[in-house]
């Protein structure tokens, strides 16, 4: 059966849950081709503004895919007579796009919405400027949806010149591909293009251009890419559940891992820690990382919650830490909390 919060829902979507049929095989991990997705893009995108507050006061505007848009390009697009297995997930992803709040163990795991608690951990990357400060990191964001942190990572990248010195690794993991291909890479290309990396870009569009339509052309994609190797930003895509994910093909471990809105399962919050710790601890545990988690402080329903997860934490190792780095009490109580191993 489908979990659904019944939360708020920020995608215009109804709040009607719906029963899908639960599988019991979890997905292998697989690497998914930036090229590949870049290419199998439609020829425009509809996007709207997502407004994520800020700790100073502020809000910042981040571009955002459609959902409507997104299954727009599925019906179009069909699966053709061939029904490979990129295909069937697809076309699957159809039945979430109309209620991206319903989650379904190990089918659909809530990549299409964007949840709030991703919001609050935006603002406290933008807080402690980490993308104005990054120069050689490595980030992982698992169960990234659509990666609204990251996505806050890489306006304030974009937003200032490139440096020779820099050195980006930006790795997104989500359960589903079909959401990485439908959401996450044309959430990047958004936020690439509404930044001052792609002034010339902007300058080239035609003067009937839509603002809320992204024109996809080979051109855009070829000065996407460009900047990527201007930035120095290398993107890697990955799928599957955590508990298969595997550090030797993504090269090690990380200075920065995020996830949000992720703790709400119980049986799914070993695996989650436990990909935590080997992504932030290299073998002699030494090392600088930053760990954040951003959740409610408890998923009615389903079991999960901050309390569930700081004791599956702490069971890993006696001297682990979670420490509280931001709180909001209005509604149900979120946190962002800083992860420690020590």
């Amino acid at each position: 059966m489908a979990f659904h919060f019944h939360f708020d829902d920020s995608d215009g979507q109804t709040d009607t849950p719906m029963a899908w049929e639960t599988e019991t095989t979890r997905k292998p991990f697989s690497e998914l081709s930036l090229d590949r997705m870049l290419e199998t893009l439609p020829s425009k995108i509809s996007h709207s503004p997502l407004t994520v507050p800020l700790s100073n006061g502020s809000t910042l505007a981040i571009p955002r895919r459609d959902l409507f848009d997104a299954r727009f390009q599925l019906i179009s697009q069909g699966t053709g007579e061939v029904e490979s297995a990129e295909s069937v997930e697809l076309m699957s992803a159809l039945q979430f796009l109309d209620n991206p709040s319903d989650l379904v163990p190990l089918v659909y795991e809530g990549g299409l919405k964007t949840w709030e608690c991703s919001l609050d951990l935006a603002a406290y990357l933008n807080g402690i400027d980490y993308g104005a400060k990054s120069t050689k990191t490595r980030i992982l964001e698992l169960g990234c949806g659509t990666t609204i942190p990251t996505l806050c990572i890489l306006h304030d990248i974009f937003s200032s010149p490139p440096i020779e010195e820099r050195e980006i690794d930006v790795h997104l993991q989500d359960y589903n591909a079909s959401v990485l291909q439908l959401i996450t890479v044309p959430n990047i290309i958004l936020t690439w293009y509404h930044s001052s990396a792609a002034e010339t870009s902007r300058s080239n569009e035609l003067e009937d251009h839509v603002e809320s339509t992204l024109n996809i052309t080979l051109q855009l994609l070829d000065d996407f890419k460009k900047s990527l190797e201007a930035y120095r930003i290398h993107i890697r895509l990955f799928s599957g559940s955590w508990e298969n994910f595997d550090l030797g093909i993504t090269g090690g471990n990380y200075d920065l891992v995020l996830t949000s809105e992720t703790i709400y399962r119980l049986d799914s919050l070993p695996s989650l820690v436990h990909l935590m710790r080997r992504a932030c601890l290299s073998d002699d545990h030494s090392g600088q990382y930053l760990c954040l988690v951003a959740a409610k402080a408890v998923y009615f329903g389903v079991g999960g919650g901050v309390a569930e997860f700081t004791q599956c934490v702490e069971a890993t190792n006696q001297e682990a830490r979670v420490e509280t780095v931001l709180e909001k009490k209005s509604g149900l109580n979120r946190k962002v909390m800083s992860v420690r191993w020590l």
